[in-house]
């Protein structure tokens, strides 16, 4: 299974330019299947399914994958593990099916972690997606689940739009994340994740965080729940409603307009950066700070697992 669901579209050299560089020499760099596979056996160790343990680390790793490392693996242990201990997520919930009507669904997680669940929902959406066109699904009951974005991108492998949103978070802090992501035709997929919670505070956008609150939250019925989060997930699947070709090509022209310079600067859309990212870290591996470099090898010990490859 690929780090992060990707399209069957191979990447050209040209797709991959000088933007990003990784951060040399302060960071090491181990292998990148070999970190997702150190979190995945972690997790299966504190009673996590294989599957979904492997589900969930790919969606940890994501961060770290894309150039965002801050929600990456360092959450491992300052978010998830604690979750765990605490009884806050229950490894093995199995979730609980409210309503389903063809397309649309309403599903409990029971306390499941998030970072499984969530890609859990996109996978049934995507199947809901290929019998009628759209797939959504309305879920409550997930711990912790990482960046919106790539549970939205689990849809690009199936040639699907895919769109997650989120609300909850604590009183004195809301969150309204936003993950989308879409194919790009000739060009990296399109994928955005952000949260609207900073919005909210500027009166001129605070509709699109109620916008989320209604879509994720007053939908899922988790103003109902102590400490939920309230999450829509969809997916679309583009030629239900046009040909494969039509699409593909009217992709391409989208995301080919974007690409251009100003002030000698690359102008880049959402999701460019991150594909670039990702290919250098598959190829010169994942850089991790020192602190989260010794945890995971301190965690690796514990299991009786050698410590992680530096890479060069």
């Amino acid at each position: 299974m690929p780090l992060r669901p990707r399209s069957r579209r191979p990447v050209r050299p040209a797709d991959v330019s000088g933007d990003t560089p990784i951060p040399e020499q302060a960071w090491q760099r181990v292998p990148a299947d070999e970190l997702v596979t150190l979190v995945s056996l972690v997790l299966v160790a504190r009673g996590f399914p294989e599957i979904r343990a492997r589900m969930a680390a790919e969606a940890l790793c994501h961060g770290d994958l894309t150039g965002a490392p801050d929600t990456g693996v360092v959450q491992l242990t300052e978010v998830h593990l604690p979750a765990v201990e605490s009884g806050f997520v229950s490894p093995r919930a199995e979730p609980l099916l409210i309503a389903d009507r063809g397309a649309a669904a309403l599903i409990d997680y029971r306390r499941a972690c998030g970072l499984w669940a969530v890609g859990d929902a996109m996978d049934r959406a995507v199947t809901r997606a290929g019998r009628f066109g759209v797939g959504l699904v309305s879920m409550r009951g997930a711990g912790p689940f990482g960046r919106a974005g790539h549970h939205a991108a689990r849809a690009l492998p199936h040639g699907m739009i895919g769109l997650v949103l989120a609300a909850g978070g604590v009183e004195d802090h809301p969150a309204h994340p936003l993950g989308m992501a879409a194919p790009g035709g000739a060009y990296p997929e399109f994928m955005l994740d952000v949260d609207l919670g900073d919005a909210a505070r500027n009166p001129q956008f605070a509709g699109f965080a109620l916008m989320v609150d209604v879509l994720a939250g007053v939908l899922s019925g988790v103003a109902d729940h102590e400490h939920d989060t309230g999450l829509l997930v969809i997916a679309i699947a583009p030629t239900t409603l046009r040909s494969a070709d039509g699409f593909y090509r009217a992709a391409s022209a989208l995301f080919g307009s974007m690409l251009g310079w100003e002030g000698g600067a690359p102008i880049r859309y959402p999701g460019w950066r991150e594909a670039q990212y990702l290919e250098q870290c598959r190829a010169l591996g994942v850089p991790l700070s020192a602190p989260v470099r010794r945890q995971l090898d301190s965690l690796a010990r514990g299991l009786g697992l050698p410590p992680l490859t530096t890479v060069g």
